[in-house]
């Protein structure tokens, strides 16, 4: 398979009603665009969620304006000029088969086939335990067999409760309950995921396969790849990071699916700046992975150059950069551990945006990844301490690995006590206090403030054993914040310390009794970032990368290849207008340094994809890099000798 980089993903859902479709459509053209923007993949559409297909089928419904083999026409001409295409479903919608077939369609709890939005998408869903089922399968086949496509893609892959009475009959005929809503889900899970199987036996193994909406861990052994869909500006400049953290760890492609648009999927008028979906590709470099742009086709007007010239820009920049950035690999200190199946959540996210801030390298990883290539564990608010991870940990903190753990993090399953004794610190209960504060005991050199810092997300309450080191004292308010008859207790001051740690160590172990990341991302008190900061200099004393003079705005990630470590400068970063967050303008910087740990092995530093020498010095265990002016975003490559790094990599 090849490897999908400089791809487009296609979304093409078109209404019965546009009585001039494909008037104006070429497939030459079509493919031409494609290729002088430097496209070489696209994500191209077989049926849409309207439930229209784009080719003469003999089992769907063909779009009612539709003249010619849209879809057969792309693949011939892509496949002339070497781009890759993949036939996309969307298999969750089906608006034409759910209004002819009722009995096909997911009826909610209230008895209803229709709700919600009815001008959005997701007002009726479709059921695998349907004749659908077989119907999308034979649609899947269709293609498979008439077309020369390199993979499928299937949309809207979301598990919904269906009750209506065929699926309650298949609950029942399980042993499971048609009253418990958890039994009626997982019947619902196990018709999807059955049904994806059998997509599975139809494509072979030989053809690229995405099933979109299903969380990594239902998708083993089905995906071939993984797709991280996201528009940043209204779903969250917060989602990528840690969602790229874990999936590239996964041992299968990732790549970030982004799109061109302002508001959200189907926005035709929307075209962002080239600034802000750099940033998105620069993000997806940054951190060791190719990219997507997703666009909306005019139905009768094919793809609009606007878009392409924009595309083409972005596409032309990161070409000359790929002899650096194909198949290289994200570097990383410190792992951020998640729950089984790779679940993330609110304190993920804020653990991402605080390494970020404070240029730390990291992954996400699960109990299943290799503990050992880390030099930091990061255990977020509430990973409990599994069997399976257990051992793993011991043996990590017996190599001497250091811990950073926060909230109900650091417990047993059963949330009763710390699972290890390397923990040497006593659960002690939950926090019964809604409004406390800690104050750090050790020297920050003013990082963090020298009073009273408030909390924002209670977890636990600790209690030191012999040995144990109080890092932050914790204080305790006058009285909650609640309704007490007479007042609401808005006001609710810090009272007094409580004689417990709000921050312990234990040997190379520090425990926070509060959810400090989940309070980040919320939040954003500085004095939480700092404080975790503190701990992970005495963990972490010598990171991957230190830097002089970049902003917290700025990321700083590190890629390697072969012989060669790249560091990634990006200075773009959104900006809050209204209701969506806005990348416009390029930052620069003009005066910066960078240090990168290990120096005895460097041959040459340049910049890329100029391959502009760089001065730099060896200063202890680091190579100094001043840095060039940067104009938005830099990739700084330190070449190794060839014969050290093969020897090293031998030991």
């Amino acid at each position: 398979m090849r490897l999908i980089k400089r791809a487009v993903h296609i979304d093409f859902h078109t209404m019965p009603a546009i009585p001039d479709f494909g008037a104006n459509f070429d497939a030459k053209q079509f493919a031409r665009t494609l290729k002088e923007a430097r496209v070489e993949y696209i994500n191209a559409f077989a049926k849409c969620n309207i439930g229209f297909a784009y080719y003469p089928t003999k089992i769907g419904v063909m779009h009612p304006h539709l003249k010619f083999d849209m879809f057969g026409q792309i693949v011939e001409e892509c496949g002339k000029l070497g781009i890759g295409v993949t036939a996309y479903f969307n298999v969750g919608l089906d608006h034409e088969m759910a209004r002819k077939h009722r009995e096909w369609t997911i009826v909610n709890k209230n008895g209803q086939v229709i709700y919600g939005d009815r001008t959005a998408n997701f007002f009726r869903n479709m059921c695998f335990h349907s004749g659908y089922r077989d119907y999308m399968l034979g649609m899947i086949r269709e293609v498979a067999e008439q077309y020369p496509v390199e993979g499928y893609f299937l949309d809207c892959m979301v598990v919904n409760p269906c009750y209506g009475n065929e699926c309650l009959e298949g609950v029942r005929e399980r042993g499971m309950d048609p009253l418990n809503d958890e039994d009626v889900l997982a019947f619902a899970k196990e018709r999807l995921l059955d049904f994806s199987r059998e997509v599975k036996q139809i494509v072979g193994p030989d053809k690229f396969l995405y099933l979109n909406g299903l969380p990594h861990s239902d998708t083993e052994g089905l995906r071939t790849h993984v797709e991280i869909e996201c528009l940043p500006s209204g779903w969250s400049y917060d989602f990528f990071p840690a969602q790229v953290a874990y999936s590239r760890n996964l041992g299968q492609q990732t790549f970030y699916m982004t799109g061109r648009f302002n508001v959200n999927w189907g926005d035709f008028g929307g075209l962002k700046s080239k600034e802000s979906l750099l940033n998105d590709c620069w993000d997806a470099i940054g951190n060791a992975v190719p990219t997507s742009i997703g666009d909306h086709m005019h139905p009768r007007d094919g793809l609009d150059p606007a878009v392409y010239r924009v595309i083409g820009d972005i596409y032309k920049e990161l070409e000359k950069l790929e002899p650096w950035t194909d198949h290289a690999r994200a570097a990383a200190d410190i792992g951020i551990l998640t729950w089984e199946g790779g679940k993330l959540g609110g304190a993920h996210n804020g653990a991402v945006r605080m390494l970020g801030e404070l240029h730390y390298t990291y992954d996400i990883i699960d109990e299943t990844h290799d503990l050992s290539k880390y030099k930091v564990i990061i255990l977020p608010d509430n990973v409990r301490v599994t069997p399976v991870l257990q051992p793993k940990l011991e043996a990590y903190i017996a190599a001497g690995g250091g811990v950073i753990s926060s909230g109900h993090s650091g417990l047993n399953v059963e949330g009763t006590a710390f699972a290890l004794d390397e923990w040497n610190m006593s659960y002690d209960g939950e926090d019964p206090w809604n409004s406390s504060y800690y104050r750090m005991l050790e020297h920050t050199d003013g990082a963090v403030p020298d009073m009273p810092c408030g909390i924002y997300k209670q977890g636990i309450l600790l209690k030191e054993k012999d040995g144990t080191q109080p890092v932050a004292d914790y204080y305790q308010p006058y009285f909650n914040r609640q309704w007490d008859g007479f007042h609401g207790t808005f006001y609710t001051p810090p009272e007094r310390s409580a004689g417990r740690p709000a921050v312990a160590r234990s040997g190379r172990i520090y425990q926070f009794c509060f959810r400090v990341f989940t309070a980040y991302i919320e939040y954003a008190a500085n004095a939480h970032k700092y404080t975790v900061a503190h701990c992970l200099r005495q963990l972490l004393p010598e990171p991957l990368i230190k830097s002089e003079g970049i902003p917290t705005t700025a990321r700083v990630t590190m890629t390697t290849k072969d012989h060669m470590d790249m560091i990634h400068v990006k200075l773009t970063h959104p900006e809050p207008r209204g209701k969506y967050n806005v990348i416009e303008d390029r930052q620069t910087l003009h005066e910066a340094v960078v240090y990168v740990r290990g120096g005895d092995d460097a041959a040459a530093v340049y910049s890329a994809p100029d391959r502009e020498a760089l001065a730099y010095e060896r200063q202890e265990n680091y190579i100094r890099i001043p840095l060039p002016k940067i104009d938005g975003y830099a990739m700084i490559v330190v070449e190794r000798k060839q014969e050290l790094t093969s020897s090293a990599k031998q030991i």
